[in-house]
């Protein structure tokens, strides 16, 4: 009899304590949506530097933070066709032109951060080239090289729109920097 009631008491005290603990617990908070400013972003550098590739930086830093990053300017980079003070965003594809290299007349934003002015064509890129556009990454390149392949060529840009290949964020942030001609 003793046995049984030690047993109650053992199984009684088990329960309380699992019910004290889960009261413990606080409940796991998910939250999606923009980096914590200054918080570390991925930044793809290319053309006249010394090391271009795929830098660490924190939001907010500027070109001239990453270009110094990739080892400086190459002897020939044109730093006059970029803006050096602009702050950095998650994904930004940074191009530093070479002296004359830089396409002329070109007022856009996006020129003047030192991405790369010439347009991608949607309608012929690779799904490498497409994933190099700020925002897109491998699952929408593929999404948009799928697309093209079983719905026929882009006629306007507005296509990965009506196509639901992105969504508007991601549409507005590369559209000065695709076409669908030549």
């Amino acid at each position: 009899m003793a046995v049984v009631v030690l047993a109650a008491l053992l199984a009684a005290a088990i329960v309380v304590l699992v019910l004290d603990r889960r009261d413990d617990r606080q409940p796991l908070e998910i939250s999606f949506g923009e980096p914590t400013p200054g918080g570390p972003i991925q930044v793809h550098i290319t053309g006249a530097v010394a090391q271009p590739g795929v830098y660490e930086m924190a939001d907010g830093d500027r070109v001239v933070d990453v270009l110094y990053e990739a080892g400086g300017p190459a002897p020939d980079a044109d730093l006059e066709a970029i803006n050096l003070a602009v702050r950095l965003h998650d994904e930004d594809p940074i191009f530093v032109p070479r002296l004359g290299q830089a396409a002329s007349g070109s007022t856009s934003s996006v020129a003047a951060m030192g991405i790369a002015p010439t347009p991608i064509n949607i309608n012929t890129a690779t799904a490498a080239e497409l994933d190099a556009l700020p925002g897109i990454g491998e699952a929408y390149s593929r999404r948009i090289v799928d697309s093209r392949t079983s719905n026929g060529p882009y006629t306007s840009a507005d296509d990965l729109l009506t196509r639901r290949l992105v969504p508007r964020a991601t549409y507005e942030r590369i559209r000065e920097l695709i076409t669908v001609g030549p």
